[in-house]
């Protein structure tokens, strides 16, 4: 099995940070060769505190754009507290099978990340800290967790899992998985699925608060509550979730919106 490793490692002696005033340091580009190129790749980032931007295009290889916010620290010398500007990091991004892999150490400075990748890509990820989740034209299936920012995800072709915890996510398709459910979760954030028009789906709708809006007419299913049993080794689990159950154009993929205090808006694809 072919394995492409590339670190990209910047560690700048403190000697030399004083000649220093960037406020963001500068991008490190990055391209990676595929074990398998044509074929699908699947792709993984998961940083602490990071703006990730993930683009489809036609491409047999994939190249990433990253660059750090540099901090502030200090040094004691026997004249004085001197402060200083620091850009050190270390990223390491890994190419196993056509699986892509993207690692940073524990600093917390703030990350951007562009990935330019090949359209058909399952990516996973996840950022926590003021980040924000960009992707654009992949076709696949996407898992998204971006717990205090944004979720922004157009001309998806596949499947979403999203969840945020404080902001909004808007997500728009121009074909949807017929047969992977879907799921879109935020507590204080609007939700914002765009659906092709001819698009069969059940909605399970979670909202306590806020307004829900389609632009597809639908058809209310009597509610019952819906019961799941989980048995362990230390016990057994049993959850009851009272949702709205709904379908449009006639049923189809079962797709969870869930939001405490935001918005729904369902609306139809222009793409």
């Amino acid at each position: 099995m072919k394995t492409n490793i590339i670190r990209a490692s910047l560690a700048l002696l403190l000697t030399l940070m004083t000649t220093l005033a960037l406020a963001q340091s500068e991008p490190q580009v990055i391209n990676i060769p595929l074990s398998r190129p044509g074929e699908p790749i699947s792709l993984e980032i998961s940083i602490m505190s990071a703006r990730i931007e993930v683009v489809g295009e036609d491409r047999e290889d994939a190249s990433f754009e990253i660059s750090v916010e540099e901090g502030t620290r200090k040094i004691i010398t026997p004249s004085g507290t001197k402060s200083l500007k620091t850009g050190a990091y270390s990223i390491e991004v890994e190419e196993n099978d056509n699986h892509i892999e993207v690692d940073t150490d524990w600093r917390a400075n703030k990350v951007k990340l562009v990935a330019r990748v090949p359209r058909n890509a399952n990516l996973e990820l996840a950022t926590v800290n003021d980040g924000e989740i960009i992707v654009n034209n992949i076709s696949g299936k996407l898992v998204l967790e971006n717990v205090n920012g944004p979720i922004t995800a157009t001309n998806i072709n596949g499947s979403v899992i999203a969840e945020s915890v404080n902001e909004n996510i808007q997500v728009s398709f121009t074909g949807i998985a017929v047969d992977q459910a879907m799921s879109f979760s935020s507590v204080n954030g609007d939700l914002n699925i765009g659906l092709p028009g001819n698009t069969g789906a059940q909605l399970l709708i979670d909202s306590a608060e806020g307004e829900i809006i389609s632009d597809f007419e639908v058809e209310v299913l009597p509610s019952k509550p819906i019961m799941s049993r989980e048995d362990g080794h230390h016990g057994v689990e049993v959850r009851v979730e009272s949702v709205i159950t709904a379908n449009i154009n006639g049923g189809g993929t079962v797709i969870k919106l869930k939001t405490l205090n935001g918005d729904i808006n369902i609306t139809k694809s222009t793409n």
